[in-house]
């Protein structure tokens, strides 16, 4: 494990609390349809409301900029190609509906992610090329207990930087490259699902509140909200 993860594992009860903090950060539409998201999911899988929701969720968590679409690759696909694009593997999705991430077992839950590869490249999600952002996050609110949404200012970073290499010296966040092709692209989100498995059965779940009217949805969105706390917890460096 890196050392990011080690510490993660290791202050998890600190990073935790630190996670419910960060997310007074957010509120309004981003929350709301993320919670109605959820709700709709468990009651009417993939109903017309459902991807509705799903679709006004992404656009609420900046997946979607107005725009002139050559000057701005972060725009979600017209709604009609979103949902056919989700319409077309419903079954195969539906088939995953009962497994939850947090009772299974690493080799298990890694033979759904890698299942999910076809579904994954078939989905028209976001009309950039980089499709790991978008695809996750749609992914996790039609499967929210077992796919973790993954970004890449937190998620990727946290992966593939030491916390000494968050920063530039002027106190910017570095950059995080995603790999151009989709092949690798899905490579690097079975990767990060994997490893994000990882951390959940090293860490003491029974503090962890589950709690349906906010963004700890699951165990899959707790993991992600702390990761995130982790990632905002590194001091910028000072001049």
């Amino acid at each position: 494990m890196s050392r990011n993860e080690q510490e993660l594992i290791h202050d998890f009860p600190r990073y935790y609390q630190e996670s419910l903090n960060v997310l007074k950060e957010f509120g309004g539409p981003s929350v709301y349809f993320h919670v109605q998201c959820v709700k709709e999911q468990q009651s009417n899988f993939l109903s017309e409301r459902h991807i509705e929701l799903i679709y006004a969720t992404l656009a609420s968590w900046g997946m979607h900029r107005m725009g002139d679409p050559r000057t701005t690759k972060t725009k979600l696909h017209e709604y009609n190609d979103f949902k056919d694009s989700i319409l077309k593997y419903k079954d195969k999705m539906q088939s995953f509906i009962e497994n939850n991430f947090s009772d299974m077992e690493h080799s298990d839950y890694m033979t759904i992610i890698e299942s999910l590869k076809e579904i994954y490249q078939g989905l028209n999600v976001s009309i950039s090329n980089s499709t790991i952002v978008a695809n996750s996050k749609a992914l996790a609110h039609i499967l929210p207990n077992l796919i973790p949404p993954i970004d890449r200012q937190y998620t990727i970073r946290f992966f593939t930087q030491d916390r000494d290499e968050f920063f530039y010296n002027n106190g910017k966040y570095r950059l995080v490259n995603l790999p151009g092709e989709l092949e690798k692209q899905f490579e690097l989100f079975v990767d990060v699902c994997g490893k994000i498995k990882i951390l959940f059965d090293n860490i003491d779940r029974s503090i962890i509140e589950i709690n349906k009217e906010t963004f700890n949805t699951s165990y899959p969105k707790v993991m992600d909200n702390v990761i995130m706390a982790y990632v905002k917890s590194i001091p910028k460096p000072t001049n």
